[in-house]
């Protein structure tokens, strides 16, 4: 999944714990929009760390180059 998608997922949890009057059910979903929120920052850190070392790789072979 993206984190695009992730945080969609997280902002269905908000609102299904909003709409629920179960203190279990919106506790779990609550812990569900977390859990939403953690993967997508990962995700997030994940990429940003890959187009890093991208960007460091396109710089070495650039000094290499004639």
């Amino acid at each position: 999944m993206t984190a695009k998608r992730f945080k969609l997922q997280a902002e269905k949890c908000a609102a299904l714990a909003k709409q629920t009057h179960d203190e279990d059910s919106r506790a779990r979903f609550l812990q569900l929009q977390q859990t939403y929120l953690h993967l997508a920052e990962t995700e997030e850190q994940q990429l940003a760390g890959q187009l890093s070392a991208v960007a460091v790789e396109k710089e070495r072979e650039a000094a290499g180059s004639p």
